[in-house]
């Protein structure tokens, strides 16, 4: 079997500013074998290469700039422009001191040329909600996300069997 794994992050932060569904973009492909991302074009689309059963992780770094209310970002996973049903994760911030991680995994079938999208929303646009990145001192970058993926099975085409 073909090795096929990718490892892509975000040294941005990325507020939405509406509540309307966003793409998630990555800018830092760290270890990438048989799935195209390319941070120039379309950042925010990963593209299938192989198909196969696939383990897929997003782990955003949410983080807010202002706002007393808790209020929460929601995370999905798209495919072809569809929503992946029962992807949905949502954490709540309480305050803008909070940073937390989502982790949104999903394991399934994708068939060559699928394209993959990290989605988010928030509950409201003018707090700073949203994926963060952290840079202590003397420590590695936080990144605003982290995105993992490895194909588990392979085959042909999905939708030929």
């Amino acid at each position: 079997m073909a090795v096929s794994f990718a490892q892509i992050s975000s040294t941005e932060d990325q507020r939405p500013k509406d509540k309307k569904p966003t793409i998630v973009t990555l800018n830092q492909n760290d270890a990438i074998s048989g799935i195209e991302h390319t941070s120039d074009e379309d950042p925010g689309d990963i593209r299938i290469t192989e198909s196969g059963v696939y383990v897929v992780i997003a782990a955003p770094q949410i983080g807010r700039t202002h706002g007393t209310k808790p209020r929460y970002v929601d995370i999905w996973l798209r495919k072809n422009g569809d929503d992946i049903p029962h992807s949905n994760v949502r954490l709540v911030m309480r305050t803008k001191d909070d940073k937390d991680i989502i982790v949104n995994q999903a394991m399934m079938p994708f068939n060559r040329g699928d394209v993959i999208n990290i989605m988010m929303s928030v509950e409201v646009a003018n707090e700073g909600l949203g994926l963060e990145t952290i840079r202590p001192k003397g420590e590695p970058v936080i990144p605003s996300i982290i995105f993992s993926m490895h194909k588990i099975k392979e085959y042909g085409s999905l939708t030929s069997d």
